[in-house]
């Protein structure tokens, strides 16, 4: 869904294939881009991600699962669960400094508790190194997003990359 020819595309990056939001200078240059089934439930999403740096500004970029974005904002440089970006009562955020073109790994897991509530759990840390054990963010949504396709997002004048997309059924 939203897979708009030339706003994302497969490019050759460091003797390896990667996919890439080509830089925008335009209003579209925020992209939400979505695969799967919409009725997926109780899964993990996880990307490696990396953005340029230009101008002194790093791009945004993120990814979903059950509707839920895990996005690390370059400029502002944090982490953010959103479970809808404009109702910002519900988002959860943790700084987080992250380096331009390095590749961070991402990881959003969701799962459906009793009542319609949910947990939603995200970390980030720097590929090649171990992952965390602990999440960097944990919230109980009282009213949660039941199911939803996993996807990515970019909001990069100058562009931003994805690598080793995983969808995993939670255990």
């Amino acid at each position: 869904i939203s897979a708009v020819t030339g706003k994302y595309k497969v490019v050759e990056l460091e003797g390896g294939k990667v996919l890439q939001k080509p830089p925008d200078e335009t209003l579209f240059r925020r992209m939400r881009v979505f695969f799967g089934p919409n009725d997926l439930h109780d899964y993990t999403m996880e990307a490696d991600v990396r953005s340029p740096e230009r101008r002194r500004q790093l791009g945004d970029v993120g990814i979903f699962a059950q509707r839920y974005g895990l996005v690390l904002f370059g400029t502002g440089q944090r982490l953010e669960i959103q479970p809808w970006q404009p109702e910002t009562a519900r988002t959860l955020a943790a700084p987080f400094e992250w380096e331009k073109d390095t590749w961070y790994r991402l990881k959003l897991r969701v799962d459906n508790l009793p009542g319609g509530k949910t947990r939603v759990r995200g970390k980030a840390w720097k590929r090649g190194e171990a992952e965390p054990d602990a999440w960097l963010l944990d919230k109980t949504d009282p009213i949660g997003n039941r199911e939803g396709s996993p996807g990515v997002f970019g909001d990069a004048q100058f562009g931003v990359y994805y690598d080793n997309l995983k969808v995993t059924a939670n255990r």
